[in-house]
C-alpha cells in the first residue's frame, strides 16, 4: 500500500509540474469607459500628499488626491491621454501617453519632489499596493526607522501557512517551537506584537510572547518589522516590533476562493492515534466532553467532604484515558473573500470580509533525556506524539470616508488553533526511583484571539495642514486546556514484572493527573498622533494608554490510592490497562479516590497600566547638495505591573507590584547619498518588562520537556541601549542590496534558565543576567539575474544574511552558576534565508526554491549543571510552483521541508531531545473575480 502511495504521488507531482508549466490563454471582458487612478506621494518622504491636484490637459476632467493620496478619474474614453499633477511648495509633474483601454483602470502613481530640494523628475510607477513586493521596499526605504518584511506577494511564492512560517524569511529573524519569533539573536520576550498598529494580547501561559501560528497568512497584507525604535511606537522591545498588517478593502468587487489540500510523508492514509473527543474537535472547540464533571465541587479542596463523597465525586470522572488507531486523511483547508468599494451617499464606503479554515494531521518521533553535573543520566525516554491541529479565522474590515479629507476604519480579526495530542514514552528514571517508565500524554489545547479597531484619520488643511490619527482597540486571548492527562507505569530496571501505574496517596503532577487550566487576557487601549509641518520641520506627538488584564485559572486533580484508615488497598488495580484502570468502580475505600492539588500559587489575576506619552521631530535639509534627515524625540513611559495570588499551602495571599517611569530618547540620520542609496546611524534606549506570568509564583508542569516551569517575582525590568549602523540601496524597482551592523548593550536582561529541582524535578524559571551585550551584521539583497545575462531575465533571487554574536555576565548566586561571555539564550550566530526565484508572466508561472538555516542556538541555559541545552543547526529547503491559467483560475504546488531533517538538541555532547520532522506536498486551485 504504502509502495502504492508513493509512486502514485510521484506521478502526481511529475503531471502538476507539467500542467503547471502549460501556458493557457487568458480571457478578458470589455466595458464602455475607463478611468485613471493612483496615489500621490512625496517623494523624498514617500508619505502620501493630501489635496494634490490631478486634471487631464486640455479637458475638463480631474480629481484632488485625498487622505491616503489616492485619486480617480473616471468616465474616460479610450484613449491617450496628458495629466497633470501639482501641489503647492511641490514641483509640478507632467506624464505624456497615459493610455486608457475600455473598461480598465489604468495606474499612475506620482512623486512629486519638494521644490526646497530643487529636483525636476518625473517618477511613475506600478500600481502602489503595499501588498506588492515593490511598493513594501518603496516603503522599507522611506521609514523613518529601519525595518524589513514581507509582502503578500513573497508570501504566496512560498508554503507557508501561518505567519510564523512567513516570518523566518526576513532579515535576522528565525523561529522557535513553529510559532515564537526571535530577532537579532534576542529570544521572543525581547519583541513585540502588533495588528495594525494596535497591541496584542498574548495567547501563551508561560511566555512573554504573540504565539504567531496562530494567524493564517492569507489574511495579511504584509509584515512589517522595526528594528529600531523611534517615538511614535511602543518602546517594549530591542530585537524588533512585528506589525501584522491584514487585507484591506478593495477599490472594486473582489472574490477569491482557494481550496487546498496535502499529503505529508509517513502520516497521511497511515496510522494515527487518537482518542475519543468532541463533536466540534474538527474545529478545535472542545465542546464540554473535557470539561470538570458539575458533580465535583469548585471548593473540593476546601471542603470538608468524607471519604464517601469524595468517592462519589470520582466516580463522575469520564474513563477517558484509553487511545484508538485510525487512519489519518490528507490534510485539507480553504479560504474565501469578498471585498468591494462603493459610493454610499457621495462618500465612499468599502469593505472586505474572509474566512479560512486548515486542519493537519502530524505524527512525530520523540526522544527526552537529561543529565546531572557529573555526566550521569536523570531520565532517558524515547516515543511517539500524533497531533490533530487545526486553523480558522476570519476578519471584517469596513471603511468610510465622509470627504477627501476625513476617513474611518473599523477593522476586526479573529483567529483559533487547536492541538490535540496523543504522547507516549517509553525509558527509564534514574535519579528518583531507578525504574524503567512508559509515559502516556493525552492533551487538548485551544487559543483564540480576537482584536477589533475602530480608528480615524483627520486632514485639516485651513489648520497649517495637520493631520490626526487615532486608533481604540480592544483585544482579547484566551488559551483553555480542559483535562489534560498524565500517568507513568514503571517497573524495576532490568526487572520482567508487570509494569504498575505510580499512584500514591498523594496528587501528583505527573502521575494520574488531570490538569484543568484557562487563560483570559484582555487589552484596551487608545493612542493618538498629531502631525505638523512647521516650514522646514515636521512635528509629531501624541499619547497612548493601555490596561491589561490577566486571569489565569487552573485545576489539578489527581488520582490517589486510599490513604490508611478507609480499608484494605487493593494494589492489583495498579496493574491494570490504562483503560481499565481509572474506570467507575475501581474508585472505592480498598481501591482509589481523587484529591485536588494543595501547593502553590495555581490561580492568579494580574493587570498591566501603561501611560506613554512622546513627542518627535523631523527635519530635512542639505549637507554637501545632498538630503539629510533628522528625526528625533523622546517618549516618556509610565507602567505600573500587579499580581494578586493566594499560596494555598501557606494560606498567604500574595501581592506583587512592578513600577517603572522611563524616559526612552530617540536619535535617527538618514543621509540621501543618492536618490537610491540611504545611510542610517540610530541610537535609541528601550525597555523590556517581565510579563504578567513570570512574575507570578506559579509552578507549571511541561510534558514536553518533562519540567516544570515557576515564575519569579522577584524580577526587574531591563534596560536596552541600541545602536544601528545601515548602507540601503534601491537600484531598480523591486530591487535591494543593504548592509547593516548594530549593537546592544542590555542591563538586566531576563532569561529562562534551569535551576536546582524540587519533588517536581528539574524546574525552569526566569531570571536576571547582570549584563548582555549582542552586537551584529546583516546583509541582504533582492535582484534580477537579468543584471548578469538576458538569457536570465526571468530569474531573481531574495537572500538575506545575518552573523550574530552576544556575551551574557551572571554575577551567580546560592542557586546559579557565575559565568561570563557565554551566548544569550535563543541566540543563533547565524541565519540565512537564500530563494530563487523564476517567473515568466507570458506562461503565468512563478516557481521559487527557497533555503533557510539557523545556527547552533541554547534553547535553555545551565545554572546548577555544567552544560546547557542547544539546538543543532538544520537546513530546510521549500519549493513552490505558481500557475495562472485565466484571469480567474490559478493553481499553486508545494513540496515543503524536503529534506525533513531531525532538530536535535544536545547537552554538551549528549543527546538531551529529538523531533522528527516530516516533508509534506499540498496542492491549491484559486477562482477570483
Amino acid at each position: 500500500m504504502k509502495k502504492f502511495i508513493t509512486n502514485t504521488s510521484i506521478q502526481l507531482i511529475i503531471t502538476l509540474i507539467f500542467i503547471l508549466t502549460i501556458n493557457f490563454p487568458n480571457y478578458s471582458q470589455s466595458k464602455i469607459k475607463g478611468s485613471i487612478g493612483g496615489k500621490i506621494v512625496d517623494a523624498s518622504t514617500g508619505e502620501p500628499i493630501i489635496g494634490a491636484n490631478i486634471i487631464i490637459v486640455n479637458t475638463n476632467f480631474g480629481a484632488a488626491s485625498d487622505i491616503d493620496g489616492n485619486y480617480l478619474i473616471s468616465n474616460l474614453e479610450p484613449g491617450t491621454y496628458e495629466i497633470l499633477a501639482s501641489y503647492i511648495s511641490y514641483t509640478k509633474t507632467r506624464i505624456q501617453n497615459v493610455i486608457v483601454k475600455s473598461g480598465e483602470k489604468t495606474i499612475i502613481n506620482i512623486a512629486l519632489t519638494p521644490e526646497a530640494i530643487n529636483v525636476d523628475e518625473v517618477v511613475v510607477t506600478g500600481k502602489l499596493q503595499t501588498s506588492y513586493e515593490a511598493a513594501l521596499l518603496n516603503l522599507q526605504k522611506n521609514s523613518v526607522s529601519i525595518s524589513d518584511g514581507i509582502s503578500a506577494e513573497q508570501i504566496k511564492k512560498s508554503p507557508d501557512a501561518t505567519s510564523s512560517d512567513a516570518l523566518r524569511r526576513i532579515t535576522g529573524v528565525s523561529i522557535i517551537d513553529n510559532k515564537f519569533v526571535f530577532i537579532r539573536g534576542t529570544s521572543e520576550r525581547y519583541s513585540d506584537a502588533m495588528l495594525n498598529n494596535s497591541s496584542l494580547s498574548s495567547t501563551e501561559p508561560d511566555k512573554k510572547s504573540f504565539a504567531f501560528d496562530i494567524i493564517p497568512s492569507n489574511l495579511l497584507d504584509n509584515t512589517i518589522i522595526y528594528k529600531t525604535y523611534t517615538p511614535d511606537k511602543p518602546g517594549n522591545f530591542t530585537g524588533g516590533l512585528v506589525n501584522l498588517n491584514t487585507i484591506d478593502f478593495p477599490d472594486k468587487l473582489k472574490f477569491n476562493i482557494t481550496l487546498t489540500t496535502s499529503y505529508t510523508n509517513n502520516i497521511s492514509l497511515s496510522e494515527f492515534k487518537s482518542y475519543k473527543g468532541g463533536s466540534l474537535d474538527f474545529l478545535g472547540i472542545d465542546d464540554g466532553t473535557r470539561s470538570i464533571p458539575s458533580t465535583i465541587p469548585a471548593d473540593l479542596s476546601k471542603g470538608n467532604y468524607s471519604a464517601e463523597q469524595t468517592i462519589q465525586f470520582a466516580k463522575s470522572l469520564p474513563n477517558n484515558w484509553s487511545t484508538i488507531n485510525r487512519t489519518a486523511p490528507l490534510n485539507s483547508g480553504f479560504m474565501i473573500s469578498l471585498g468591494d468599494g462603493i459610493n454610499l451617499f457621495g462618500p465612499r464606503f468599502g469593505f472586505i470580509t474572509a474566512l479560512t479554515y486548515k486542519n493537519n494531521f502530524n505524527k512525530i518521533h520523540l526522544e527526552r533525556s537529561e543529565y546531572e553535573s557529573s555526566g550521569e543520566p536523570r531520565f532517558n525516554y524515547a516515543g511517539e506524539q500524533n497531533t490533530y491541529s487545526t486553523l480558522w479565522g476570519g476578519l471584517l474590515n469596513l471603511s468610510y470616508k465622509f470627504s477627501d479629507n476625513h476617513k474611518f476604519s473599523f477593522k476586526n480579526t479573529y483567529s483559533h488553533s487547536s492541538d490535540d495530542e496523543v504522547a507516549e514514552l517509553k525509558g527509564a528514571q534514574y535519579t528518583d526511583s531507578g525504574t524503567e517508565q512508559v509515559l502516556t500524554s493525552l492533551r487538548f489545547t485551544s487559543r483564540e484571539v480576537y482584536i477589533g479597531q475602530l480608528s480615524a484619520e483627520h486632514f485639516f488643511a485651513d489648520l497649517n495642514k495637520l493631520h490626526i490619527q487615532w486608533n481604540l482597540y480592544y483585544s482579547s486571548s484566551n488559551r483553555d486546556e480542559p483535562d489534560y492527562r498524565r500517568v507513568i507505569y514503571a517497573r524495576d530496571l532490568g526487572s520482567n514484572n508487570k509494569y504498575a501505574a505510580l499512584l500514591g496517596p498523594q496528587v501528583n503532577l505527573k502521575n494520574g493527573g488531570r490538569f484543568y487550566s484557562n487563560l483570559d487576557e484582555t487589552t484596551k487601549g487608545f493612542n493618538t498622533d498629531f502631525s505638523i509641518p512647521l516650514n522646514s520641520l515636521k512635528l509629531k506627538f501624541g499619547v497612548s494608554v493601555e490596561n491589561k488584564f490577566r486571569d489565569f485559572r487552573s485545576r489539578l486533580i489527581g488520582t490517589i490510592i486510599n490513604a490508611p484508615g478507609n480499608g484494605f488497598t487493593d494494589f492489583n488495580l495498579l496493574y491494570l490497562p490504562i483503560n481499565e484502570i481509572f474506570s467507575p468502580e475501581n474508585y472505592r475505600k480498598n481501591g482509589f479516590s481523587i484529591q485536588e492539588y494543595l501547593n502553590g500559587t495555581n490561580n492568579y489575576k494580574a493587570n498591566q497600566k501603561y501611560f506613554a506619552s512622546y513627542l518627535m521631530l523631523d527635519h530635512s535639509f542639505n549637507l554637501f547638495e545632498r538630503e539629510l534627515k533628522i528625526i528625533l524625540g523622546a517618549r516618556l513611559e509610565n507602567s505600573i505591573q500587579e499580581i494578586n495570588s493566594r499560596d494555598i499551602s501557606d494560606q498567604k495571599d500574595l501581592f506583587i507590584q512592578l513600577k517603572n517611569v522611563d524616559i526612552l530618547p530617540s536619535i535617527n540620520f538618514i543621509y540621501k547619498i543618492t536618490d537610491e542609496t540611504n545611510l542610517r546611524l540610530t541610537a535609541t534606549q528601550t525597555v523590556n518588562r517581565p510579563e504578567l506570568r513570570e512574575l507570578a509564583p506559579f509552578a507549571y508542569f511541561d510534558f514536553y520537556t518533562q519540567t516544570s516551569v515557576r515564575g519569579n517575582s522577584n524580577l526587574r525590568r531591563a534596560l536596552i541601549r541600541n545602536y544601528d549602523l545601515r548602507l540601503d540601496t534601491y537600484p531598480d524597482v523591486g530591487e535591494l542590496l543593504s548592509i547593516g551592523i548594530f549593537y546592544k548593550d542590555i542591563k538586566d536582561a531576563i532569561e529562562q534558565v534551569v535551576v536546582t529541582g524540587s519533588a517536581l524535578g528539574s524546574e525552569r524559571t526566569f531570571m536576571n543576567a547582570d549584563i548582555a551585550k549582542i552586537y551584529g551584521l546583516e546583509l541582504e539583497e533582492r535582484f534580477s539575474l537579468s543584471h548578469i545575462s538576458k538569457f536570465l531575465s526571468g530569474f531573481s533571487i531574495n537572500s538575506n544574511l545575518t552573523f550574530i554574536k552576544s556575551s551574557v555576565t551572571v554575577k551567580g548566586s546560592e542557586s546559579t552558576i557565575a559565568r561570563k561571555g557565554r551566548p544569550l539564550q535563543g541566540q543563533s550566530p547565524y541565519v540565512v534565508n537564500v530563494g530563487l526565484v523564476y517567473n515568466s508572466q507570458e506562461m503565468g508561472t512563478t516557481i521559487s526554491i527557497l533555503y533557510n538555516r539557523i545556527g547552533e542556538r541554547i534553547i535553555e541555559v545551565a545554572t546548577d549543571y555544567e552544560d546547557d541545552i542547544v539546538e543543532k543547526p538544520r537546513d530546510m529547503i521549500d519549493i513552490v510552483i505558481n500557475k495562472v491559467i485565466t484571469d480567474n483560475i490559478e493553481l499553486k504546488f508545494t513540496a515543503k521541508d524536503i529534506l525533513s531533517k531531525n532538530k536535535v538538541f544536545m547537552q554538551g555532547n549528549k543527546n538531551a531531545r529529538l523531533d522528527s520532522n516530516n516533508s509534506s506536498i499540498s496542492f491549491n486551485i484559486s477562482y477570483k473575480l
